[in-house]
């Protein structure tokens, strides 16, 4: 993390990845102003908080982000985010895509469904917090310093410790809430034509629901109503075509969004960089960026 005069108490976000390890990302954050409204993400993100102070809402409920506790949020769960001290929130998160996350399960032998959810979306867990901060270290130095196998050795190890510890047996995501029906199928659909335009009249007939009962049951069961559910669809896609080095450009049309201002404002809310900024990592592993 860079250094108080550095920083300057401006947020901050730097994302990398890591040679060989195909669907990972780390992201290292200091947000002083930037505050998160509630969004999901297609991916699962496991964060250990470092110093500083943050909260977030999830399930229901306002985390206490202190030093030393992790956040555990997995694919399709809504949460918020932002800094309650005046020097910020610290942390750095582990974004592990679910193709990545499978891998690592079956490496352990798990026999329980792959798409894992956590019991808890904030733990205090000294184990799992050394054993994310030694992974953190290791994903930061350079190829030629570590092994690809010491990084997933260590990645392995917090699995380990997340599987015995804080994974909900046998648990699909797919039940999470027991979702009513139509309100899955208006989700599956925006899921898979999330670039079209659709009327809330229209999204309510696919799904046989008066429009004003859609609105309320979808809040209900997804946290968050249909439009804000639909643009946070887009951005993930947004991050995938961008992680495919499609242009920027292209990715606001493909993606539904007006233009490329709009999908720029949209991506920093929910992911705290540009589209441009995210798009600097390229193909290179190595790669990185910083905003402020």
């Amino acid at each position: 993390m860079p250094s108080s005069r550095e920083m300057n108490k401006r947020d901050f976000a730097q994302y990398s990845r890591c040679f060989g390890l195909d669907g990972l990302e780390v992201m290292s954050a200091w947000w002083v102003e930037h505050s998160f409204a509630p969004h999901m993400h297609d991916r699962y993100a496991v964060s250990l908080n470092y110093a500083g102070r943050g909260a977030f809402d999830c399930r229901s409920e306002v985390r206490d982000a202190a030093p030393g506790t992790c956040n555990l949020i997995a694919p399709g769960e809504v949460h918020t985010g932002h800094a309650t001290s005046g020097d910020g929130w610290i942390y750095r998160n582990l974004y592990i895509e679910t193709p990545l996350m499978t891998t690592l399960l079956r490496s352990l032998d798990w026999q329980g469904s792959v798409d894992v959810r956590f019991k808890f979306p904030l733990v205090r867990d000294t184990i799992l917090a050394r054993r994310l901060a030694h992974v953190f270290v290791s994903l930061r130095k350079s190829s030629s310093s570590n092994s690809l196998l010491q990084n997933e050795s260590l990645l392995l190890s917090v699995l380990a410790r997340l599987i015995t510890h804080h994974v909900v047996p046998g648990h699909d995501l797919r039940n999470v809430g027991r979702e009513h029906a139509a309100v899955r199928r208006a989700k599956d659909w925006l899921d898979a034509n999330s670039e079209q335009n659709v009327s809330l009249h229209s999204l309510a007939r696919l799904v046989s629901l008066s429009p004003y009962y859609l609105v309320r049951a979808f809040h209900k069961h997804a946290g968050i109503p249909p439009h804000k559910y639909q643009t946070i669809v887009r951005i993930n896609r947004a991050r995938k075509l961008l992680t495919s080095g499609a242009v920027i450009s292209e990715v606001a049309y493909r993606t539904g969004f007006c233009d490329q201002s709009h999908l720029n404002r949209c991506f920093k809310r929910m992911l705290g960089v540009t589209p441009g900024e995210y798009a600097a990592l390229g193909p290179n592993p190595s790669a990185s960026h910083r905003t402020s």
